[in-house]
């Protein structure tokens, strides 16, 4: 599905799927959505568990870089899976037709 972290196919290799769903372009804004609310879901958990352990002194400026520091990792870790995830729910509630494996023309 990608040719690298950031860069995905415009199809599958095997069977020809166009990815993007025929759809505009905010397709994906539900990928970022996922991604966001990971991250979000993530850094709650681990606050959640440092101030659980380190209570009633918890280290705030460790806890301030490590928390920025997983703010920008997560979503940069995540991002083909959380864009991959999209598209398999997409693919649940609306099934592939003859239109998303149709070929492309010669500009496209």
């Amino acid at each position: 599905m990608f040719d690298g972290w950031f860069a995905q196919r415009q199809r599958c290799d095997a069977c020809g799927f166009r990815f993007d769903r025929n759809e505009e372009e905010d397709y994906w804004l539900g990928a970022y959505l996922l991604n966001f609310m990971a991250t979000e879901v993530l850094f709650a958990l681990l606050l959640g568990v440092v101030l659980l352990a380190t209570w009633p002194r918890p280290p705030w400026p460790a806890i301030i870089w490590v928390g920025a520091v997983q703010m920008i990792a997560t979503p940069i870790l995540s991002y083909p899976l959380t864009k991959a995830l999209w598209l398999a729910g997409d693919l649940i509630f609306r099934p592939p037709t003859a239109a998303d494996f149709a070929q492309l023309d010669e500009s496209g």
